[in-house]
């Protein structure tokens, strides 16, 4: 493996192999944390496990610690939820039975519900199924010559509806 990108796109494509006989799952990588209004966006295709590395440790024990969310949106006959356990006891071993180069397999996976009456009030669930894995040696750096192609933030064009009026803003970062 040869940077965080890559574990990080290899823990989804495990993920989704543990999940292959169950397409009607979305599975998917995810930017980080969740705030409510992203809830409801991400909520647009459930169930859903969506995976973040939310964290990176070089030292002693380098470690990566994913967070995989499960948003699950109830039937009206299925108030307590119930459907988001079987995800959650498909998705531990499929965590556990991942197969990573360059890791050693010692994942300390919590699984935790992050249930709300907010969440509720659109009908929907969020756990949190925190993981980590373990590299076998110190973690790796990306050469300066391949982040020479990273996208930069030039500006923006974009129009925002007002009322009735529409307001046109542009911005030009190098001027």
């Amino acid at each position: 493996m040869s940077g965080y990108l890559t574990i990080r796109d290899e823990a989804v494509e495990q993920i989704k192999a543990g999940f292959a006989k169950n397409p009607e799952i979305h599975i998917a990588a995810h930017p980080g944390w969740f705030t409510e209004k992203t809830i409801q966006q991400a909520a647009q295709k459930t169930p859903a496990i969506l995976t973040s590395m939310v964290k990176a440790r070089d030292g002693e024990r380098n470690t990566i610690t994913f967070v995989s969310w499960i948003l699950y949106r109830a039937s009206n006959a299925d108030k307590l939820y119930d459907g988001v356990l079987k995800i959650v006891s498909a998705l531990i071993p499929a965590i556990r039975k991942a197969d990573f180069d360059l890791v050693i397999k010692d994942t300390n996976i919590e699984a935790e519900c992050l249930f709300s009456g907010a969440l509720d009030a659109i009908n929907i669930t969020l756990w949190a199924v925190k993981w980590e894995l373990v590299l076998e040696r110190p973690a790796f750096a990306e050469s300066l010559e391949a982040l020479a192609a990273l996208e930069t933030f030039e500006g923006y064009d974009g129009t925002t509806t007002i009322g009735t009026g529409e307001i046109y803003d542009h911005v030009n970062m190098e001027d």
